[in-house]
């Protein structure tokens, strides 16, 4: 019988290198791209689970829940990453059980809904589909010049400073969605992350941020946050420091503040970039929407039988259908119950696994 079990801290170095030698990765990437959550320091092995094969790890998927706030309203959703099998222990199924197993453990935990990027053909099997709405703005010196950004701002490099990590921090959380981070999580990020760069500016009272990733002209900004009236000036500042042409900026596609990039931008794409797996129904329908919502509708997915709602006229699509229609970005088949509605959650990319 195949057994699931959790490693132990002693295998740390253990754990690294299967994950490497299972993505083919050069040494040190997992604890230097994710130190939030895959240094020794941070790796939560309770949420590690592997299958051995003479004794060795042969198989390994990890389970990392994150708070998630919409508009006020809380949930716990379970990221899941690391799937990986090793290469002699390939075609055995192993990777199923575990899938199997994590999202029968995210259920019993009562997560909303499962995340992940990935391949869909590859977790299509397990309910997930891509989704979500990210717009991709760029930003070039010509195109500011065009639209009235001539200001200059100064331009800091975060140096260690807690108070402005406390200062991101307030920032990132007046946007409608956000993950819930804690300043030590802030820290590991910019203290540690690879090819990580954070900047900010500040004009009296008022203070902008964004975080680049990548090195000198393969850079991109993956989160901006703060007084959005600084934001165009901010980022027009970058691009003369680093003598670029253009610089690319992600960003929700959905909420008001998109406007203020748009204006500006040379050009822009939007499309999906992640993938959800409902694992609640009525959570994750209380979570976008308010509970108030559940007057309005009767839903029920059909690969689970789960119904969700109070409404007069039950409406059933499979699971894949309602992940794309309650997290975009496609609108076909959407319900009439759910046609003014729009969902604003996003998963920024700092939050990725």
């Amino acid at each position: 019988m195949i057994r699931i079990e959790n490693p132990s801290k002693k295998e740390y170095e253990n754990i690294m290198q299967f994950l490497e030698e299972s993505f083919d990765h050069s040494r040190g990437f997992f604890y230097r791209s994710f130190p939030q959550v895959m240094s020794k320091e941070t790796l939560d092995y309770d949420n590690i689970f592997i299958i051995r094969q003479n004794k060795m790890i042969a198989s390994l998927i990890g389970i990392y829940p994150q708070n998630v706030v919409l508009n006020g309203r809380e949930t716990t959703i379970g990221g899941i990453g690391s799937v990986s099998t090793h290469p002699d222990f390939r075609n055995k199924g192993y990777m199923k059980i575990l899938m199997d197993f994590c999202i029968e453990e995210m259920k019993r935990r009562n997560y909303s809904f499962s995340i992940l990027g990935g391949d869909r053909q590859r977790y299509n099997f397990w309910g997930y589909e891509t989704c979500g709405a990210n717009a991709v703005f760029t930003f070039s010196q010509r195109a500011f010049e065009k639209t009235g950004i001539t200001s200059t701002v100064l331009v800091s490099r975060y140096d260690g400073s807690i108070e402005t990590l406390q200062d991101i921090k307030e920032a990132h959380e007046k946007f409608p969605c956000y993950i819930e981070r804690t300043i030590p999580w802030y820290k590991k990020v910019f203290d540690e992350r690879i090819h990580t760069q954070l900047y900010y500016t500040r004009i009296r009272n008022s203070f902008a941020y964004a975080v680049a990733v990548g090195e000198r002209t393969e850079r991109t900004i993956v989160e901006i946050g703060g007084d959005s009236n600084l934001w165009c000036s901010l980022i027009n500042q970058l691009l003369k420091r680093w003598n670029a042409n253009e610089i690319s900026v992600n960003f929700p596609a959905n909420i008001p503040e998109t406007n203020v990039l748009l204006k500006h931008a040379s050009r822009f794409t939007i499309g999906p970039f992640f993938m959800i797996k409902i694992l609640s129904l009525k959570d994750t329908m209380d979570f976008l929407f308010g509970k108030d919502f559940e007057n309005e509708y009767l839903a029920k997915i059909t690969e689970t039988k789960e119904i969700a709602g109070k409404g007069k006229k039950l409406v059933e699509l499979d699971e894949k259908k309602w992940v794309r229609i309650l997290f975009g970005p496609f609108s076909l088949d959407t319900p009439d119950f759910l046609k003014k509605k729009q969902s604003q959650f996003y998963w920024w990319f700092l939050d990725h696994i």
